[in-house]
């Protein structure tokens, strides 16, 4: 009896390695081929501004937290580049600037 849990324990254990070689691959081919347009952003972040990502992404229909990050980063460059242009725009996005360093340590985290 012995024996037969040692076997099926070996048989389990090599399928798992075959499982993790496999993915290590997949990742390591996705790597390669993304080399230069992607890269991973893991943040850890306070549940608000996860709560709110989400919100951004339902509201936006994006696919996700991460659209929204990209998204947010988006509409921040072009609020940007037109206050350049819009006394308006530029005073809303100084305010919006200010806020946030006010309330740091609501959002950071």
């Amino acid at each position: 009896m012995e024996n037969l849990k040692t076997e099926v324990g070996t048989v389990q254990s090599l399928k798992a390695k075959s499982m993790t070689a496999r993915r290590t691959k997949a990742q390591s081919k996705w790597r390669d081929k993304n080399r230069f347009v992607k890269s991973q952003l893991n943040v850890m972040a306070r549940t608000i501004t996860h709560e709110g990502l989400l919100e951004i992404a339902s509201t936006f229909n994006l696919k996700g937290k991460a659209e929204a990050v990209a998204f947010c980063a988006y509409v921040v460059r072009a609020m940007k580049q037109k206050s350049d242009r819009d006394a308006a725009t530029y005073l809303y996005l100084d305010a919006l600037k200010a806020g946030f360093k006010r309330d740091r340590d609501v959002f950071s985290p």
